[in-house]
């Protein structure tokens, strides 16, 4: 006979491990998603400025609120609170701490870098202040800005589609198709005029899925995930390629001087003084990328436990003097790595190229800005040095320069292709890698309630 008590522990035990799971399912969907109440921190916020006026403090912690954001404005906020002992609910916290991640999603789409914001456009604003009714499409993996609904189009071209559903988020008619890889893995695509994200510099014809439309990379300017691709028609490319090179040819004398060899070796020791004896880590997904300064890099992805594996080199370094005909013409410094692991898909090993330079995102510390694969197991990546920024020269003239070239041969585009129903450029974002705030995914986190 089995003990009644018997029964009820196991209930008990089971009931507890199936609470916890629960608990850990929720807490991880709620950290994506703890950015998305924008609107509802808002009026919560509001709420709270009219009930709480008569007590001393509450206005000027309100007015920080309006004033700063992100850690800047939470740090101010309770600052304040301990220094006038006022007791806040616990309701009333996290309105400051929603609050406060609202106005650092707002900040996010003012400064991101102009050149990776409008890919439809290439208007390339210094600010770019978003609606505030506006639907925003996220990431799903960090929750960050990626698109607005609003900016969301039919794709001109579905021939090479194998399927297509009906997507109720993004409208009463909108459709997004299926497409297959080389790999055979299918992946589905919404179109989109204008995204937010980093875009590589590396165009490509490789499989593309739409004719007449060269492509790049677009990755989460948050957490790097690869969330799409940019198109680019031919003859907008092939016009912008022309007059680039019309300008460069220009310039190529004030180029000369400052490609001469005293340039780069100043740089080359900016960069030796910076990270000689350092190694640079990057995550990209699953993937982690070590750059370890003139020795070697490396591609592993690591387990919470630590261990790696997968784990292999992807390059060597090559002195300088040992690199022949590698065709770099610039002031930037640039290494080479190879004889890394041995690559499947083509036979050869892995190398790489790693360049140093001022980056236009100017981020406070040097980090990797992108990895990208130009060709089968040969990467190209960029690191941002910000000592090296003092030593640019006109940039800021030349990418004003670009933005006209590109400009006018949108007009051109535009004015030729009139009655056609092709774009000059536009986004294809991988739907599985983003999300509506208005999805009904979300629906359960708009019905949480919190009590005072």
């Amino acid at each position: 006979m089995i003990s009644p008590l018997k029964d009820i522990m196991i209930g008990l035990t089971l009931a507890i491990g199936v609470g916890l799971i629960y608990k850990d399912r929720k807490d991880g969907e709620m950290d994506r998603i703890n950015r998305f109440y924008k609107r509802q921190a808002a009026r919560e916020a509001k709420q709270q400025q009219q009930q709480q006026q008569q007590q001393e403090g509450i206005h000027d912690a309100e007015s920080i609120l309006a004033q700063d954001s992100g850690d800047v404005c939470v740090q101010k906020a309770f600052e304040l609170v301990q220094q006038t002992s006022i007791v806040l609910q616990p309701r009333q916290m996290l309105v400051l701490a929603l609050a406060s991640v609202a106005s650092a999603t707002a900040e996010a789409f003012a400064t991101q870098d102009p050149k990776a914001l409008e890919i439809a456009d290439h208007q390339h604003h210094g600010s770019h202040e978003p609606e505030s009714d506006g639907v925003v499409v996220r990431c799903r993996s960090c929750g960050a800005p990626v698109a607005y609904k609003k900016d969301y189009i039919e794709l001109h071209d579905t021939s090479n589609a194998v399927g297509s559903r009906r997507e109720a988020v993004l409208g009463d008619d909108a459709e997004i198709f299926t497409f297959v890889n080389p790999s055979r893995a299918e992946f589905e695509l919404a179109g989109f005029k204008k995204v937010v994200g980093l875009e590589g510099e590396v165009f490509s014809k490789k499989a593309t899925v739409f004719d007449d439309y060269s492509w790049r990379d677009i990755r989460c300017s948050s957490c790097k995930r690869h969330i799409g691709w940019a198109f680019y028609h031919d003859e907008l490319q092939q016009c912008i390629n022309t007059q680039l090179v019309e300008s460069i040819t220009a310039k190529r004398a004030k180029e000369k001087l400052l490609a001469s060899t005293a340039e780069k070796e100043r740089k080359a020791e900016i960069v030796r003084k910076e990270l000689e004896g350092q190694c640079l880590f990057a995550a990209a997904g699953w993937w982690t990328y070590e750059v370890c300064y003139k020795k070697e890099v490396r591609q592993f992805h690591q387990e919470a436990d630590g261990s790696r594996p997968s784990d292999w080199s992807m390059g060597v370094y090559v002195p300088d003097a040992q690199e022949k005909d590698t065709g770099y013409e610039g002031t930037d410094v640039v290494q080479y790595f190879a004889g890394g692991q041995h690559c499947d898909e083509n036979g050869e090993l892995r190398s790489t190229k790693v360049v140093y330079s001022c980056c236009k995102s100017r981020p406070k510390d040097i980090s990797v800005e992108k990895v990208d694969e130009p060709a089968l197991c040969t990467y190209l990546i960029s690191v941002c040095v910000p000592s090296l920024c003092d030593t640019e020269q006109d940039e800021e003239q030349d990418a004003a320069e670009n933005e006209l070239i590109i400009e006018s041969c949108k007009e051109k585009f535009d004015a030729t292709h009139a009655d056609a129903p092709k774009p000059s450029t536009f986004a294809g974002l991988r739907w599985s890698t983003v999300i509506s705030e208005d999805s009904s995914e979300l629906d359960w986190a708009r019905r949480m309630q919190f009590a005072d």
